[in-house]
């Protein structure tokens, strides 16, 4: 799943949101309000995108609560490819510790992390006379263009895990410097952007080492939107 930036459709976003490009008039609304407005935070970069009934319908605005989630852990750790006999198979070798190897769920399968990829690859026996002794090994089947000794990241899954606060990932948006952020709702058609701290991206749902607690209303569809709203208005 690809990341999502916010960066050159700012003024676009915030031009369609405010209408000011297209003459955009609300039923409800009367001739000359503002279908969003913006109130700065005093001695911070935070403010408050305020929109109204109208606005939020024409996004599509959707929300959903920070939810606390049984996840698994996971840790990342270098591996290598090597050749499998016959088929289409290639087995990537873990090494680890064994202090290490006794958290590791030997049984679920890992995710090889090739780029963008998140491969699953099941556990496999180690070849005969493989070495050395102990090392952990997955099957990657169609081998995704891995050849022998090439050096590959892999997510292994761990013992137990635990409940964490976790967001759908249609709530993420990533800035142009890496930085992740969600819009919390904080009142009636009110929301403040609120820094986060990803742990790791399992499927649609990003878990969080920091961030909004449980139960905070995050944006799922229309975060962009009103990241242009916050950041075009703030521009002028």
């Amino acid at each position: 799943m690809s990341r999502r930036t916010a960066y050159a459709p700012l003024i676009l976003i915030a031009t369609a949101l405010l209408g000011t490009a297209c003459g955009y008039s609300a039923a409800g609304e009367e001739e000359g309000s503002e279908p969003a407005t913006v109130e700065h935070v005093d001695g911070s970069d935070q403010a408050k995108v305020v929109i109204t009934a109208a606005a939020a319908e024409r996004i599509g605005l959707r929300t959903e609560p920070v939810a606390l989630k049984s996840v698994a852990g996971t840790l990342v750790v270098p591996g290598q490819v090597t050749a499998r006999p016959g088929g289409r198979s290639v087995d990537v070798r873990v090494v680890v510790p064994a202090s290490t190897r006794r958290s590791v769920d030997s049984a679920r399968p890992a995710r090889v992390l090739d780029g963008r990829q998140s491969l699953v690859a099941p556990p496999t026996s180690a070849p005969a006379g493989a070495a050395p002794a102990g090392a952990l090994y997955y099957r990657l089947d169609g081998d995704g263009g891995a050849r022998a000794g090439r050096r590959l990241r892999v997510a292994l899954p761990l013992r137990g895990g635990g409940r964490r606060d976790t967001v759908p990932y249609s709530a993420v948006i990533y800035w142009i410097d890496g930085g992740t952020w969600v819009y919390a709702q904080t009142g009636p058609r009110t929301f403040v952007r609120q820094a986060i701290d990803i742990d790791e991206v399992d499927g649609d749902v990003a878990v969080l080492k920091a961030g909004p607690p449980a139960g905070t209303s995050v944006v799922t569809v229309g975060g962009e939107e009103l990241l242009g709203t916050e950041f075009a208005i703030e521009g002028e």
